[in-house]
């Protein structure tokens, strides 16, 4: 048990809220570093973005029953029901404490997926926005759904679009063309459609649905990256954000085929990260700078973002 939280040593959801938080983040830059150092040793590291430590949770998937909400001991099956969580955001902290009465047949395998946002808790096929002021100045309101992914810790998602965005303009004249891979609901799209003809690809339908609501330039497809045909037409630069498992092994191979000059690769899984970095080395790609933000604290995951360039 921690003194932040009973369920501590039980619950699955946290593994570190006994380490002190600077050393997690220390912990994490060198784990990350040294993964990606080993691909290429002359990649150079900016320093680990970092924000709230708790409550900065503001998506969950919790088992629903008629006792309570709750999450999983580690590696099981078996419920924690849980009155409070310290990583949740205040909104998710009080929808648990008191959860909606619901009809088990309405849920998907007994999950429950909430999202916190415009003061309120979307859960079902609710829709709601985000607004994201980031610190450069740049605003965008973003519609999001429980059902559909979005980032789960909206104190440093503005610093990641600020970083993604500055990356692409370091390389990429106005203008120019960018292709947003896995591209959601049009995240770093919204930021960057100003300025750049944006084409997003996205396999989930209900993604675009979203997307198209809010973006008016971007040029939209639906299909599996993998099975993405770009055609003749010409990329200066790719945005790829895929999920855990990383790219599927013929991806670094297609994109390279288009000859972008520049690749952004944003990863929530550093190992496929590393294994992925590999294979566009092979096509002719280096990585040359990297990031690491602490989406996660308490946990041992981040979210990294790499810039690769043609040798």
């Amino acid at each position: 048990m921690s003194s932040l939280c009973p369920y501590f040593g039980k619950c699955g959801g946290c593994s570190s809220l006994d380490t002190p938080y600077s050393e997690q983040l220390e912990s994490k830059q060198k784990f990350v570093s040294d993964l990606l150092l080993r691909v290429e040793p002359s990649l150079v590291f900016d320093p680990i973005v970092s924000g709230p430590p708790l409550g900065y949770r503001s998506r969950a998937r919790f088992r629903y029953s008629r006792e309570g909400l709750s999450f999983y001991e580690s590696k099981s099956n078996t419920p924690v029901i849980l009155k409070s969580c310290p990583v949740l955001d205040e909104q998710l902290n009080a929808f648990l404490s008191d959860p909606p009465r619901m009809n088990l047949w309405e849920l998907e395998d007994g999950q429950l997926s909430c999202f916190s946002c415009d003061k309120k808790v979307l859960y079902g096929s609710a829709m709601g926005w985000v607004n994201i002021c980031t610190e450069t100045g740049l605003s965008r309101s973003l519609p999001v759904s429980s059902d559909v992914f979005f980032q789960s810790n909206l104190y440093l998602l503005p610093s990641l679009i600020d970083y993604v965005v500055s990356l692409v303009s370091s390389v990429t004249k106005d203008g120019a063309s960018v292709m947003d891979l896995y591209a959601g609901v049009g995240t770093f799209s919204a930021f960057l459609e100003d300025r750049y003809r944006v084409t997003a690809v996205e396999i989930n339908r209900k993604c675009l649905s979203l997307a198209r609501q809010h973006l008016k330039k971007t040029e939209f497809f639906t299909s599996p990256v993998e099975r993405w045909n770009a055609g003749r037409r010409h990329v200066d630069t790719v945005i790829v954000d895929p999920p855990r498992v990383g790219l599927d092994k013929k991806v670094p191979s297609m994109i390279s085929s288009w000859r972008p000059e520049n690749i952004i690769y944003v990863s929530c899984y550093a190992q496929t990260l590393a294994r992925d970095l590999e294979r566009f080395k092979e096509n002719g790609y280096r990585p040359v700078k990297a990031r690491v933000f602490d989406f996660y604290p308490q946990t041992p995951h981040v979210e990294t973002v790499c810039l690769l360039t043609h040798k």
